[in-house]
């Protein structure tokens, strides 16, 4: 009698490596917070210090570059968390229909028209639109440096189109946990196609 093994399909590896990379840029994160606070305490005794020796415009210097490093870092987790989404749709749609049309799905119209060839319309993905929305913020990020045209069609960069982001670790926070959602159910979806295309 012969054993029937069963294929598991390639989304599930991907999924968990997309988690564990996730994972890094969360602790990026708490580590960039971490340093923030360890340097804010340090510059706040040295300022309350009647030793100090160093000038005040000195340290007004040091307080704004700490500011600037703090949003820096929040960009950086944007551009992290994009590149999570990215690189899992590439390696999926890589393992559905072949390393050549993987390296398309760099490009959000292709991978949508990839996509759609096994039968799933993107758009109908759980937080599909806020996976957009982190696309267009990551593209704002490295081409635009503020809200341009395409992010500013999202409600909340409606009324800072064509200003500066702001703090972006509260759109990481809350994008962060919608992209999860999002690569879960675009997993289901690939692994529903798998198994009819096994069956």
């Amino acid at each position: 009698m012969k054993t029937k093994y069963r294929s598991i399909p390639p989304f599930v590896m991907l999924l968990k490596m997309a988690m564990y990379e996730l994972g890094h840029i969360d602790h990026f994160l708490e580590l960039i917070n971490e340093a923030k606070e360890s340097r804010q305490t340090f510059l706040e005794e040295l300022a309350a210090s009647k030793e100090t020796q160093e000038p005040d415009d000195l340290l007004v210097d040091d307080f704004a570059q700490l500011d600037y490093f703090s949003e820096l870092a929040a960009e950086f987790t944007i551009l992290g968390l994009w590149r999570c989404v990215e690189l899992y749709r590439s390696r999926a749609m890589s393992n559905a229909l072949g390393r050549d049309v993987g390296k398309g799905a760099f490009n959000n119209k292709e991978f949508v028209k990839q996509l759609a060839r096994l039968g799933i319309q993107e758009n109908r993905i759980r937080c599909a639109r806020s996976v957009d929305e982190l696309r267009c913020l990551n593209n704002a990020i490295k081409h635009e440096r503020c809200v341009g045209e395409e992010l500013s069609a999202f409600k909340c960069w409606q009324k800072k189109k064509w200003k500066d982001f702001g703090d972006m670790q509260p759109h990481y926070s809350r994008l962060r946990p919608l992209a999860q959602r999002y690569l879960e159910d675009l997993t289901n979806c690939l692994c529903r196609w798998w198994k009819k295309r096994g069956a």
